[in-house]
């Protein structure tokens, strides 16, 4: 076990802004894939799927129970698409992730080989100490408390000492229940349970001076401090 925080990152809308409309490229595959397996119109795909997600989280999940179908055939359809001719690079991305002082990790629903392919076209995969996705959650994905907690024996990282970025609210919960830090990309402070609010995970710099460990092993830096990453205005890039 590596000292130092350990940070976590959810991947889609997380890593890219939702601008990058890869996730709703991937949506609409599952929609298709769930209209082709029940031979059934887009209406009635669209319900049953709505009904998949409020019993067991995920679609994929929905099928496997109700329709006996292989996650294998159906992580492949939903993410055969063409990645790097959809997100950018993010150089700001790969200056934010050098500045923090622990270990990153990437932790989401999405199938690992996917992951991976967004994470090359954002050009951070070496920044990555490992990739968690759907597979190594055994089926059983975010907001289910179980992955999380498997996550923190995996990596050895106490919940206390590790971090956790996140577009969806639902899914900071069982982080919260862990002790982690949490931080919602993109949410609002009105509706958040979580302990900071960022527009981008690139401004995650401007939140640290909250996360309790850093003062351990960064010296108690100061936001944008040298070590700790300095936020987006303070690099000149936005």
């Amino acid at each position: 076990m590596s000292n130092g925080p350990l940070f976590i990152f959810d991947l889609d809308n997380t890593l890219y802004p939702p601008e990058v409309n890869l996730w709703r490229i991937v949506d609409a595959r599952i929609e298709e894939y769930v209209r082709r397996k029940l031979g059934t119109d887009p209406g009635t795909a669209h319900r049953v799927r709505k009904e998949f997600l409020a019993e067991f989280g995920t679609t994929l999940r929905g099928l496997m129970h109700h329709h006996g179908v292989s996650p294998d055939d159906y992580l492949e359809f939903v993410h055969d698409v063409p990645i790097p001719e959809i997100v950018p690079p993010r150089p700001e991305l790969r200056e934010m992730l050098s500045g923090l002082p622990g270990r990153c990790v990437v932790f989401t629903n999405g199938s690992e080989e996917y992951a991976g392919r967004v994470l090359e076209a954002l050009g951070v995969a070496g920044m990555m100490e490992g990739i968690y996705g759907i597979e190594f959650m055994e089926y059983i994905a975010k907001p289910s408390p179980y992955p999380y907690a498997k996550l923190l024996r995996v990596t050895g990282a106490r919940g206390e000492d590790s971090l956790f970025c996140e577009d969806s609210r639902k899914n900071l919960l069982p982080a919260l229940e862990l002790g982690m830090f949490t931080v919602w990309v993109g949410g609002n402070e009105k509706e958040s349970p979580a302990h900071a609010v960022v527009k981008d995970v690139c401004d995650l710099p401007d939140v640290l001076h909250g996360f309790p460990p850093m003062s351990r092993w960064n010296g108690g830096a100061a936001r944008g401090a040298p070590g700790n990453g300095a936020s987006r205005k303070e690099r000149g890039t936005e």
